[in-house]
């Protein structure tokens, strides 16, 4: 109900206006009290001549003035008049004020509706007896305003229709709070509070709650970006990460994550600045903690554990938790942090990891030139395997042969011969104790049930790999038996494949990348192109594939033994030699110079004739052939004579079934990953059954005792080629499965949505 000055005053002419003061409480009702009572509503912001101005007291008072209506119809309330001089600040608002209360305004009858102006409005009222008087004034008891004003850029887009008369008008419609205004006129005196915001990063930093980050961390563009999808979301920047499938499960593709300088890129980094304290992975929180700006990003991930020495107490985990997270990140990425890494060349061989083929060059490099170091166990677990020293189990030369190829295989690391293996050397150039050992014809010749065995020929594979051969074998739960035998001389493919050629039995294949890498062009390494053994890596790739492709095959139960045999092995150390002045020949020299067709008079103090050869015994060679690539063969060095069959088998040949249950029906979850069931018949540790995927492990929960189900929380996406697993009753090979995987409703890159930006 309108208080009885307003009635009384809108009820006869006073010729002078009435200062109605009023809060944000009473606005609304007090409004629509006068409306009820026939009073028309005028607007202050009517009075602003241009979109962006203040507007004028004068033409309002002008208008009141001549206004030719009826005088019963001459009632007016004026809205925006105390939001407009509160915006303009004290001193206008009590001049302007003043002013106003005796401002003759004609026959209207005209009610000043005064917000945010109670302070001003109150002391002209009680230092006017006159006002008090003539009932021209009325405060309400709340008359209070929590109004506060954000003036951002228009071009930030954040206010629909940017400014003056818009803003008057919003204020008019008695809005309280926070109110988003674009004006280009100073503000400076306002009454109410007032916060300036220049740039799309003020106006985010303004509305995203608990935002903690610089403006330093992006572009005034990618701010701008992040301002348009918050705008889209709600103002709630959590949707802004859901919009574009970022979650803390980003990690698991951070690679993917990134890899660009985009916007969506630079989303994540943002998404991990703002949860930082939620991040798990104590390396990544020491990068994104320590990371001013997203283009050091991706450099500082991969960095950053060079400021680390090996002896921190903290190193370990921080090296494991990085090798995690850049698993997947290519070698030109990887480059980066090996040129810095190479700094402190002391330290770097800890921090250097397995992941590329660049690092392991590295390593090897760094060994060649530093000697060996305990980190190689952790850093290159394959390396390491391979320099372990290997005890022959053969009915001759076992202890020998134990020895040589212990030296044999540090100096080939080394890149380096030393006098007393030239002794060494020398000294089994000289006999012919090698024939003590089998042939590896009869050692193929005499396996068992051929039919359902499976031959494996890797070209140019010595025994200097048994040690390497045999870890993998424990590790994939495989049984291993080794013949070690002897090559015939000359130590070349072609007097050495009939084991190949005549071969009866199951499925045969030929591998021949080793024999590449070592002498062949294709194979990509030079001697005179870089002369540490940096191709070592490769020749233990070759051997990890063999490896896996029978522990395939035994667990898929397509034969019973893999056997692996070679043709010959090769030399390093017999490149490294340098022989500056080969031995001559009447006829010409073949395989790098390492052996010749027999010819009168041949007096080299090393040598050995055998199918119409002359096979050097020593790390000698014939004048008319080129010099070998890294290893040469076709000597009758040790390297060179003695290769292993192995015959591989499981541990468990049990025959047990195993069967993938609803194949059609496995999908990969982006929130839970895939879920496997499998039947497998046979089982001697129902507690202890796992999965190996990609040298992952995934322990089986047992629903009866035949039934078993793996939930595989990391395999997010859809593959196009089948998962192959191999499966583990206990530490023993049990056999193995494939399986696809099909996407829920897309794939993981299509939730996050990179596309070409990527």
């Amino acid at each position: 109900m309108l208080c009885r000055e307003v009635q009384n005053y809108i009820s006869s002419a006073k010729g002078l206006p009435f200062f109605y003061v009023v809060g944000d409480t009473d606005y609304h009702v007090v409004l629509d009290e006068l409306k009820q009572a026939g009073v028309s509503v005028v607007r202050m912001s009517d009075f602003c001549h241009k979109d962006d101005k203040f507007p004028s007291v004068d033409d309002m008072v002008d208008y009141f003035r001549t206004s030719d209506v009826d005088y019963r119809d001459n009632k007016f309330v004026v809205v925006g008049l105390g939001e407009y001089l509160a915006l303009r600040g004290d001193t206008i608002a009590d001049k302007e004020l003043q002013r106003l209360k005796n401002t003759t305004i004609g026959n209207a009858r005209v009610i000043l509706l005064l917000r945010g102006v109670s302070a001003q409005a109150t002391k002209i009222i009680h230092n006017d007896n006159k006002m008090k008087s003539q009932q021209r004034a009325y405060i309400c008891a709340d008359s209070a305003t929590n109004i506060s004003i954000t003036n951002m850029p228009e071009d930030v887009g954040m206010v629909a229709n940017p400014g003056m008369k818009s803003l008057l008008q919003t204020l008019e419609d008695g809005n309280c709070g926070n109110i988003y205004a674009s004006t280009a006129l100073i503000l400076n005196n306002t009454i109410f509070p007032l916060s300036v915001l220049s740039g799309a990063y003020s106006v985010v930093n303004h509305i995203v709650k608990n935002f903690t980050v610089d403006r330093d961390l992006g572009t005034e563009e990618q701010w701008q970006r992040l301002l348009n999808d918050l705008n889209k979301c709600g103002k709630d920047i959590s949707a802004v990460f859901n919009k574009n499938g970022i979650d803390e499960r980003i990690v698991d593709d951070l690679c993917l994550a990134v890899s660009g300088m985009e916007y969506k890129n630079w989303l994540v980094f943002l998404y991990f600045k703002l949860n930082v304290n939620q991040l798990h992975n104590s390396y990544f929180k020491l990068v994104i903690e320590g990371t001013r700006r997203f283009k050091e990003f991706k450099t500082n991930l991969i960095v950053k554990i060079t400021e680390f020495s090996h002896e921190d107490r903290n190193f370990k985990q921080l090296y494991d938790e990085r090798k995690k997270l850049l698993k997947d990140f290519p070698e030109e990425d990887i480059a980066i942090f090996v040129r810095v890494n190479g700094v402190n060349e002391k330290e770097s061989i800890y921090r250097l990891t397995d992941n590329t083929l660049l690092e392991k060059k590295t390593v090897v490099k760094w060994l060649t030139r530093n000697g060996f170091s305990e980190a190689i166990s952790y850093v290159y677990p394959a390396l390491d395997a391979y320099l372990k020293k290997y005890t022959f189990d053969c009915s001759t030369l076992a202890n020998e042969l134990t020895e040589y190829f212990d030296l044999y295989k540090q100096q080939k690391i080394l890149n380096y011969i030393s006098d007393d293996f030239i002794k060494l050397v020398e000294k089994y150039a000289s006999d012919v104790s090698y024939a003590q050992l089998p042939t590896r014809d009869n050692a193929i010749n005499a396996v068992e049930d051929k039919s359902n065995a499976y031959l494996y020929w890797i070209d140019a594979l010595g025994v200097e790999y048994l040690s390497y051969i045999s870890t993998l074998a424990k590790k994939k739960g495989l049984s291993i038996h080794v013949d070690i035998v002897r090559s015939d001389l000359p130590t070349i493919t072609t007097i050495n494949k009939q084991f190949y050629d005549q071969w009866t039995g199951g499925k045969k294949y030929k591998e021949e990348r080793l024999d590449n890498i070592k002498h062949k062009d294709k194979g990509g390494y030079f001697f005179t192109d870089d002369e540490d053994p940096i191709h070592i890596p490769a020749e233990l790739e070759v051997i990890e594939k063999a490896m896996n492709t029978a522990a395939m095959e035994l667990g898929m139960h397509n034969c019973k033994s893999f056997i692996i045999a070679s043709d010959h092995g090769a030399s390093r150390l017999a490149v490294i030699k340098k022989q500056e002045v080969p031995y001559e020949t009447d006829t010409k020299g073949e395989h790098s110079g390492r052996c010749c067709k027999t010819f009168e008079g041949c007096d080299v103090p090393y040598k050995v004739e055998e199918n119409n050869f002359i096979i050097l015994s020593d790390y000698g060679r014939f004048r008319g052939s080129r010099p070998g690539n890294v290893e040469v063969h076709g000597g009758a060095s040790l390297e060179e004579i003695v290769v292993p069959v192995i015959t591989l088998t499981l541990k468990k040949q049990t025959g047990a079934q195993i069967i993938v249950i609803n194949p059609d029906d496995i999908t990969a979850d982006r929130h839970n990953g895939v879920t496997l069931n499998l039947y497998i018949s046979d089982v001697e540790y129902p507690n202890n059954i796992s999965l190996v995927i990609e040298d992952k492990t995934y322990s089986g929960k047992s629903t009866d005792e035949a039934h078993y189900t793996f939930e595989m929380k990391d395999i997010k996406r859809a593959k196009t080629k089948p998962y192959t697993a191999e499966v583990y009753d206990g530490e023993d090979l049990i056999g193995s499965v494939s399986f696809k995987v099909k996407g829920k409703l897309a794939s993981f890159a299509d939730e996050f949505n990179f596309g070409d930006e990527f």
